[in-house]
């Protein structure tokens, strides 16, 4: 971090002088968005950037307020949940600009992953800093996403959940509706191709292609990572009674390759196709079906992340 960035006790940090102009875009239906939208624009605009906030209503609203002022400012600040990120992030991709993350949603995955701080005056300060890095992003038939894109039980939950439970109860309405699937949901078979290779069947009840270590509000697992430039897939069939401790205990390990409930692997591209067309999810929203292609698109955007702390030198 540059000297002229570090405010002084009881000062509230300065943005770098090269990048001053801010795309402001909220979801502000979001719970936790709505009441906080006057302080959210106070303490970004305490920080020295100039604000341009648009009106974007839907979701390809979002991504396409990005790419009408794409030359006009210097970098994005999204406010909300994954489901808000994900929308900015389909007019993201190709613009060249940073993304400042506010974490306002239920799970709040990607900016978990990325270590930014869950308090709003912390995000910020993180964006004023201005210390950037690179991260992986996936894509599933052309639609991108940070975190995962799952086939079964995760996107059954989506069509299932209703925004006023997400509302309400957060994370807890996840856990409730995911339980409750879990009782009756069955398995299907879904044929895979990694990178190529031969397509080989599996029996299965959820299938998750990962970009990040955190999903569904989990730390799910330990040993992926945004920018290795790998996807992840993770197939749990539940096949009996069994499955479901080693599965918890899995989740609880966060180590999936050895698990033997859990069939790992991690690849660039997989192919996948299934008897009848199934519903994708990606970041907690629908967004396509089966036979899908899933692909790492390496080191796609940058991120404003806090600062790597330098240890100082032993005496």
């Amino acid at each position: 971090m540059k000297d002229d960035l570090v405010a002084p006790p009881g000062e509230v940090p300065r943005a770098a002088p090269a990048l001053r102009r801010a795309l402001v875009l909220f979801n502000d239906r979001a719970r936790r968005v709505a009441p906080n939208v006057t302080r959210m624009l106070d303490a970004i605009e305490r920080r020295g950037f100039e604000i341009v906030r648009p009106a974007a209503p839907s979701r390809s609203a979002l991504a396409e307020a990005i790419r009408a002022r794409q030359h006009d400012v210097d970098f994005v600040i999204a406010g909300g949940g994954d489901g808000t990120l994900n929308a900015v992030l389909q007019g993201l991709v190709g613009t060249g600009l940073p993304l400042g993350l506010l974490p306002l949603g239920t799970a709040n995955d990607l900016a978990r992953t990325l270590k930014i701080p869950s308090d709003l005056d912390g995000a910020c300060d993180v964006i004023a800093a201005g210390h950037q890095v690179r991260i992986d992003v996936g894509r599933v038939n052309g639609v991108y996403y940070f975190n995962e894109a799952s086939i079964g039980l995760s996107a059954t939950l989506c069509r299932q959940i209703t925004s006023e439970e997400k509302k309400r109860f957060g994370i807890l309405a996840l856990l409730y509706n995911a339980v409750r699937l879990l009782i009756k949901m069955r398995r299907f078979r879904a044929l895979v191709r990694m990178d190529g290779g031969d397509e080989f069947a599996l029996r299965t009840a959820q299938l998750t292609v990962g970009n990040s270590q955190n999903f569904g509000g989990f730390i799910a697992t330990d040993d992926g990572a945004i920018d290795d430039r790998l996807l992840d897939l993770y197939s749990v069939g539940f096949e009996n009674g069994w499955s479901y401790f080693d599965a918890m205990i899995t989740l609880l390990r966060r180590k999936y390759d050895e698990a033997r409930s859990v069939r790992t692997l991690h690849g660039r591209r997989f192919e996948i196709r299934t008897g009848k067309p199934k519903r994708i999810e990606a970041d907690g929203e629908l967004v396509t079906q089966t036979p899908a292609v899933f692909e790492i698109v390496p080191h796609a955007i940058s991120v404003f992340v806090p600062a790597p702390v330098v240890e100082a030198p032993s005496p």
